[in-house]
């Protein structure tokens, strides 16, 4: 396949699109899209657990200071 488009895959050849090749805007929109998408979601991601992280430790004092459950025995 790679042979009959003229992309040589050899070591030190040329790679990729050759000059003369037309652009292709769809894919390159699909490629941007899908990485938008992944930087995005790593985004959000990073920030919920940044946002967890710091709800704990606002939290860890005041389960720190809380007095322990008491068991009755009657």
């Amino acid at each position: 396949m790679a042979a009959e488009k003229g992309v040589n895959l050899g070591s030190g050849g040329t790679r990729g699109r050759h000059r003369g090749e037309p652009h292709d805007p769809i894919g390159s929109a699909l490629t941007a899209t899908w990485v938008l998408g992944h930087v995005l979601a790593l985004f959000l991601l990073g920030v919920t657990v940044t946002q967890h992280s710091e709800l704990e430790d606002l939290m860890s004092p005041l389960a720190d200071r809380s007095v322990p459950d008491q068991e009755t025995t009657g």
